[in-house]
């Protein structure tokens, strides 16, 4: 392994623009408590519906092969996006116990329209759209390795929590798909090494982990 600096600072998991959002919509909605690995459907009633995420994390995945993209740290919106194809290919589900408040689509919409947050709105579509790119460029790097490396300070930003809930192999598995083989080998390799410090399984703390492996 050669050295290299852990990243200064990582992107922002959640858009600042989100919890002015929730804290709007939340009188409108029905609060709920969620389970872990319950889903968030699309739909209710044959309607688009929008959770605004007060407590708790939840995971969006795509739908065609269960790949974990992204998951929620704070509170967060989903489901303000077209009517039309409500959570496009993807879904979501519970990571961690949720309250979570439900209101459809359409009055989601209809109250920004009359509190006129659509600049506010549009700011926050603009910073999640850029979190994805982020995203896609970083599942471009060329190594396994590089795919861990990065997903091993993603996984250290979320919250602790989750973590405790989590291994570190699920975690990387779900978000790369990478062979347990091979994860379960760089994780090993890298905690002899003293570089990241794991309890059962269980990411505990990064210490330096190289650019290159």
């Amino acid at each position: 392994m050669t050295s290299g600096n852990q990243p200064s600072e990582l992107p922002l998991p959640v858009s600042p623009y989100a919890k002015p959002l929730v804290h709007a919509l939340l009188p409108y909605s029905v609060s709920r408590l969620y389970s872990v690995n319950e889903r968030l459907q699309p739909q209710e009633n044959n309607l688009p519906v929008c959770y605004l995420i007060e407590e708790g994390s939840v995971g969006l995945y795509r739908r065609n092969d269960d790949k974990l993209l992204h998951t929620t740290k704070g509170e967060m919106i989903v489901g303000l996006g077209s009517a039309e194809d409500p959570f496009m290919s993807m879904y979501c589900k519970a990571l961690t116990p949720c309250k979570i408040g439900v209101l459809t689509t359409a009055r989601a919409h209809e109250i920004i329209g009359e509190k006129q947050l659509w600049e506010l709105l549009s700011k926050h579509v603009t910073y999640v759209s850029n979190r994805f790119y982020e995203y896609i460029l970083q599942m471009t790097v060329p190594t396994a390795y590089e795919l861990m490396r990065i997903q091993l300070f993603e996984l250290m930003n979320e919250s602790e929590e989750f973590r405790q809930n989590t291994t570190a192999e699920k975690y990387i598995r779900d978000k790369t798909h990478l062979s347990r083989s091979g994860v379960m080998r760089i994780l090993a390799e890298l905690r002899t090494g003293g570089y990241v410090e794991m309890e059962e399984g269980k990411l505990v703390k990064i210490n330096k982990l190289p650019a290159k492996y």
